[in-house]
C-alpha cells in the first residue's frame, strides 16, 4: 500500500465508504489526503451531505417527521 493517495484513489475510497467500512489503513490514508487537498475535501461533503438529504427523503417518504428532512447531515 501506497503512504500517499491521489485524488482519484481518494474520491474511490470516499464513495466505497458510504458502502462499507474501510479498513483502518484507508480511513487514514484518506483523513492525510484530505488534510492536503480542498477539491477532495469538498467532495467528501458534498457526498455527506447527499447522503443527509437522501436519508431525510427517504425518512419523509416513510411517514417520518417532515423537519428531520430539513436538518444538515451530522460528520
Amino acid at each position: 500500500m501506497r503512504l500517499r493517495l491521489t485524488c482519484k484513489d481518494t474520491t474511490r475510497l470516499v464513495l466505497e465508504g458510504e458502502d462499507r467500512t474501510l479498513a483502518l489503513g484507508e480511513r487514514v490514508l484518506v483523513r492525510l489526503h484530505l488534510g492536503m487537498c480542498q477539491g477532495c475535501t469538498r467532495f467528501s461533503r458534498q457526498v455527506r451531505l447527499m447522503q443527509g438529504a437522501l436519508d431525510g427523503w427517504r425518512r419523509y417518504a416513510e411517514g417520518g417527521d417532515s423537519t428531520d428532512a430539513l436538518r444538515p447531515p451530522t460528520p
